[in-house]
């Protein structure tokens, strides 16, 4: 028997049957689409976390610090001294660029100054970094543009940095609103004097003038951030640490800058998968180094379970498919155990008969697992609405692969659950099966 015959036979056996087939093509959609919504809630939710964590920075950028530190070792479960070796200054940056899988490095620098638009001020956090490794660094800009290798009085401003008229009290300007200053086309200045625009503001400093390229959005980490060129940012450090030494009589504490030690810098890696890799080399470097990766694992570590209990509950259903598939094969070698008995006597092997048995099995299991991936998607979409609608931050997610995977899952468990009576419909002798009636 060719395989083309033996695929028709089974196709008209089972619409013979159709009903109980229907019955039983029904046990197993359940069963595959518990197990595939299930699955695409973890799914979802890892997403989720992904999404929530992207909005804090990139997940493929590691921040690295200097040595000498305290970190938590997963191994022990407890925090640990790290060991002091080279100094984070250029040298370390360049050993970072050298570094398979590394898209980008950049020293940042980072201190709170202040930005001038005419009458109006505005308190920030100045990020200086290199200025054409912005975009690879995850800093995503709204309106405007990047900052490129070619500026170096150009910024890019977070888009909660509000302005306020110093000249106005703290309750006058809690009580009003902020001014609206169009910073992509305002004159704006970066100084370290804060009552600059009042009577006490020092006029010894003068603002350094800047250009505003670019805006970030409000939302997220950097909403109230400035970035700069880290040449920019050093130069204006220099000032504001000599003017602080002329206050305080000579002294200054800008040790971290006459050593050239970095106070942190960024590398961007190419592929997410690779973090974990590059930041451990990082650390046995003797650098301390961290990522938004490890709080997304700690995240996926806690549903872990809740994963699994999802997983087994659709597991269940799909059980109870296989022992349905499984008796509707019994039944029908009940009902033709003669016609078993005929295929022997005219020449049909016994490989012939136990591949019939699995082929009506496997299409049981195949046609059930494309109706149940369909419900799937439905649920899903479902699931995904009424989250939304909610609030919530759960969603379900179904991947080519767990498509896929559903399908060839319930087609195994069709030919698993039909192999046993199969074995008995080879069993069957060829004379007491014509004999039954």
């Amino acid at each position: 028997m060719n395989k083309r015959d033996m695929i028709d036979m089974a196709l008209r056996n089972l619409w013979k049957r159709r009903l109980r087939t229907a019955l039983t093509v029904l046990g197993v959609v359940i069963g595959t689409a518990s197990i595939v919504v299930m699955v695409s809630i973890g799914i979802g939710m890892n997403k989720g976390f992904a999404s929530q964590l992207e909005n804090w920075g990139s997940l493929q950028v590691i921040d690295v610090y200097p040595s000498g530190g305290m970190e938590y070792d997963k191994e022990t479960d407890s925090m640990k001294q790290t060991k002091k070796q080279d100094e984070l200054n250029a040298k370390a940056v360049e050993n970072f660029r050298q570094m398979e899988h590394v898209q980008a490095v950049s020293p940042v620098l980072e201190d709170y100054l202040y930005l001038t638009a005419g009458k109006y001020m505005a308190d920030a956090s100045f990020i200086g970094i290199e200025p054409g490794a912005m975009t690879a660094l995850g800093y995503q800009v709204e309106d405007g543009r990047a900052l490129s290798e070619e500026d170096s009085k150009a910024i890019v401003i977070g888009g909660g940095v509000e302005f306020y008229n110093p000249k106005l009290s703290w309750e006058m300007r809690n009580a009003s609103e902020p001014p609206q200053v169009d910073v992509l086309n305002e004159k704006l200045g970066v100084t370290w004097d804060w009552s600059y625009g009042t009577r006490d503001a020092d006029k010894t400093i003068k603002p350094v003038k800047v250009d505003a390229v670019g805006k970030m959005s409000a939302d997220g980490n950097n909403g109230w951030t400035v970035i700069m060129p880290i040449r920019e940012l050093e130069k204006i450090q220099k000032e504001k640490q000599a003017w602080e030494q002329k206050q305080n009589g000579g002294s200054s504490n800008g040790n971290r800058q006459k050593s050239k030690e970095y106070q942190r810098v960024m590398v961007k890696v190419d592929e997410m998968e690779h973090v974990q890799q590059v930041q451990q080399k990082i650390k046995d470097m003797g650098f301390r180094a961290t990522s938004l990766t490890d709080e997304l694992e700690a995240m996926k570590e806690t549903t872990r379970m809740l994963r699994l209990v999802l997983g087994a509950i659709g597991a269940i259903s799909m059980v109870v498919a296989a022992i349905s598939i499984t008796n509707t094969m019994v039944m029908a070698i009940y009902e033709r155990t003669k016609e078993i008995g005929i295929m022997k006597v005219i020449g049909a092997s016994l490989k012939d008969i136990k591949g019939l048995f699995l082929t009506e099995a496997a299409f049981i299991g195949f046609s059930g697992g494309i109706i149940g991936i369909i419900v799937s998607y439905g649920a899903s979409f479902l699931v995904n609405f009424v989250a939304q609608r909610q609030g919530s931050t759960m969603q379900s997610a179904i991947p080519i692969w767990l498509a896929l995977g559903g399908i060839a899952f319930s087609t195994a468990v069709g030919v698993i659950a039909g192999y046993l009576p199969a074995k008995r419909a080879m069993k069957l002798s060829a004379l007491m099966a014509i004999k039954t009636e």
